[in-house]
């Protein structure tokens, strides 16, 4: 084994310097150079990085037995160095199909466990008990079951075949030897479940909502088709009536999604936090602000933005869009929008009383 030193590739984010490269031959070249090569489509060393670096940039994120818990943390159990990496409003990863993906992929907008993970160890301590409104195919509750240590989760789903399919990935996990919890799903339109919850019930929300009305002709088909990133035909909704993706316009959309941002603020803990995942769109040569829309639907209905982040799943395949006549853009990224319940109590004595009128 040979290494390569004084060398340089940004892949996913961020820099390795110096990475070990095998093989027999020798290379005069930097590594950064290879960008500029006309060989670099084929370049056993690029491949050979790419492939040892494929867990992304999240593999740089401190272990948990780094450093201590701050014993004024109320929020979480991380380290200072995991909470300082996890402020950031960039996060790039390339998660391993990993949890049953060849089960869960059937889902076109299902999130990878892994990610779900990392937000529920920064927004919750041990015990706490974490909601999906719009769990899938449990991406959440996977998410809960693998984080460290475990959290309680409660997945609320309208579409049986989704529910149905998370309890094949449990129990294929179970039977591969990852021994995780299998937590309750819950099947129905998530404005009715939520009215058996009691109020600030859970610490914390972690939902990836349907980002739009659904639409019979998107952008992975027609001429496109054959660039699509998964093997899905992105059809995520169901045939039930109170499914938000079967409402006929966006403003209806809008308001329905504020309606359910009113129940969550209800059932969650006062100063306890909702992680909304949530992707714009372009349909009929226009784009869709959706990240925006919502957040000003989420401020209505009571929650006080507290921040975003830009989430991007590195190796997303480009399509030619537009190409050669406009510009249309590759929607390559997502966001995670951070909200947080505001305790009444605190601001209702900070209003005038009585007294100060």
């Amino acid at each position: 084994m040979e290494v390569l030193t004084e060398t340089r590739i940004i892949q996913g984010g961020f820099l390795v310097d110096g990475y070990p490269v095998t093989g027999k031959r020798k290379f005069d070249c930097r590594i950064a150079d290879c960008f500029d090569c006309d060989a670099a489509p084929g370049c056993p060393i690029l491949k050979e990085l790419f492939t040892r670096n494929q867990n992304s940039e999240t593999k740089n994120l401190p272990p948990a037995g780094a450093g201590a818990c701050h014993p004024k943390n109320g929020l979480n159990e991380l380290t200072g160095a995991q909470w300082l990496y996890f402020t950031k409003t960039l996060l790039t990863t390339s998660f391993p199909s990993a949890y049953a993906h060849h089960l869960r992929k059937a889902h076109g907008a299902n999130k990878p466990p892994q990610l779900m993970k990392l937000l529920i160890e920064f927004f919750t301590k041990r015990d706490g008990k974490v909601l999906d409104p719009f769990a899938g195919v449990g991406g959440t509750l996977i998410g809960a079951a693998i984080a460290n240590p475990p959290r309680q989760c409660v997945g609320i789903e309208i579409n049986r075949k989704w529910i149905e399919i998370y309890h094949r990935v449990v129990d294929h996990c179970r039977e591969e030897g990852n021994k995780i919890n299998r937590y309750e799903m819950i099947q129905g339109h998530c404005l009715e479940i939520l009215k058996e919850f009691p109020d600030n019930h859970f610490q914390f929300i972690a939902t990836d909502p349907p980002y739009n009305t659904h639409f019979e002709r998107t952008m992975c088909t027609g001429r496109y088709q054959e660039y699509a990133n998964r093997r899905t035909d992105y059809n995520m909704r169901s045939d039930h009536k109170n499914d938000l993706a079967n409402l006929s316009s966006y403003q209806d959309y809008l308001d329905a999604m504020e309606k359910v941002l009113e129940a969550c603020l209800r059932v969650l803990e006062p100063c306890k936090y909702m992680a909304v995942i949530i992707r714009n769109a372009y349909q009929n040569g226009e784009y869709i602000f959706t990240h925006a829309d919502l957040a000003q639907r989420a401020r209505k209905a009571g929650f006080i933005p507290k921040g975003e982040i830009i989430w991007y799943q590195a190796g997303t395949r480009l399509r030619p869009y537009g190409y050669p006549y406009s510009y249309v853009p590759n929607i390559v990224h997502q966001y995670i929008l951070i909200f947080q319940k505001p305790d009444r109590s605190i601001v209702s004595s900070f209003l005038p009383g009585p007294r100060d009128k």
